[in-house]
């Protein structure tokens, strides 16, 4: 397996797992009894978990150096609204990350 597959491999990984993290947490303790502002801070969680999915995916499907950028907002965006916890956010980042160096890794045969 070539270094640039092996990173996209882990990039995706990582942004996936941190996205399924984001999602189970903000779909987590939903009650009948909950304010406005605590379901719009849960439906941006839902949608950034599902966004760090979508940017693990384009790591994976190629577009590594767009994927890893978008993943690494995407993470940045979880610290700053704290739609996530910390494990969360680093497991995203970092599979951006990877995405953004796999993107310049050499491709070997």
């Amino acid at each position: 397996m070539s270094e640039k597959r092996l990173l996209a491999v882990l990039g995706f990984l990582l942004a996936l797992i941190g996205g399924i993290l984001v999602l189970a947490d903000s779909l987590t303790g939903i009650r009948g009894n909950t304010s406005l502002d605590e379901l719009a801070l849960r439906a941006v969680g839902v949608i950034l978990g599902i966004a760090a999915f979508l940017g693990g995916l384009f790591i994976y499907k190629g577009r590594m150096s767009t994927g890893g950028l978008l993943t690494i907002v995407i993470g940045v965006l979880i610290f700053i609204l704290n739609a996530g916890g910390l494990l969360e956010t680093v497991l995203v980042i970092i599979g951006g990350v990877l995405g953004v160096v796999g993107s310049e890794a050499r491709a070997t045969p």
